[in-house]
């Protein structure tokens, strides 16, 4: 609906492109707020309306940067990191993984969304923290979803890297952070199957 009042403001020329991305923001907000206001009163609704703004967000800040180069490419990320950073807490504080898991989704999808020449141990470095956070969520919470989630994201964008853009000179790099990938999925299998804290 959103999209479609965007698309239908931008056919008549109501207002200028800027304005009506950032009303399209401050829907996606507006959702948020709502939905937290919410969520003790109808608590299903009230995550729907959290993971809708969620998603709202991600794509308003893509198409900011992607589709009409608003942004810089590195702060749109930035600002996606941060998305999916409240997404995890809202979810946390509200014992859903649904909602983390939609927050981690777009979190993992970003690099591939914006695209651009980035460098390798930019890239590594963003879903190490990514990564480290799963391991975090999962020790606290035990979500196997979202450690499936990790590890297939991490390990089907470092394959697609491999073939597309790996270099020798990124040899090294690309072998630290392998391991630490490893030794984090591997710390997510072993939470996952064991006793979890309080």
């Amino acid at each position: 609906g959103l999209s479609f009042l965007a698309s239908y403001a931008a056919q008549a020329g109501l207002f200028p492109l800027e304005l009506r991305l950032a009303a399209v923001a401050a829907a996606g907000i507006a959702l948020l707020v709502v939905g937290f206001l919410r969520r003790q009163a109808k608590p299903d609704f009230a995550l729907a309306l959290q993971g809708t703004g969620v998603a709202v967000i991600y794509l308003t800040i893509f198409a900011a940067a992607r589709l009409f180069e608003l942004m810089p490419l590195f702060p749109a990320l930035g600002l996606m990191l941060l998305v999916c950073a409240l997404g995890c807490a809202l979810a946390l504080l509200q014992g859903s993984q649904a909602l983390a898991f939609a927050a981690f989704a777009g979190g993992f999808a970003a690099p591939v969304l914006l695209g651009g020449e980035g460098s390798a141990t930019g890239l590594f470095a963003y879903f190490a923290i990514l990564n480290l956070a799963v391991l975090a969520l999962v020790w606290r919470k035990g979500w196997r979803a979202i450690a499936v989630l990790a590890f297939v994201a991490t390990f089907g964008v470092m394959a697609a890297w491999v073939g597309t853009s790996y270099q020798v000179a990124d040899y090294a790099v690309a072998q630290a952070f392998l391991a630490v990938f490893v030794l984090v999925h591997l710390g997510n299998a072993i939470l996952v199957a064991g006793p979890r804290p309080g």
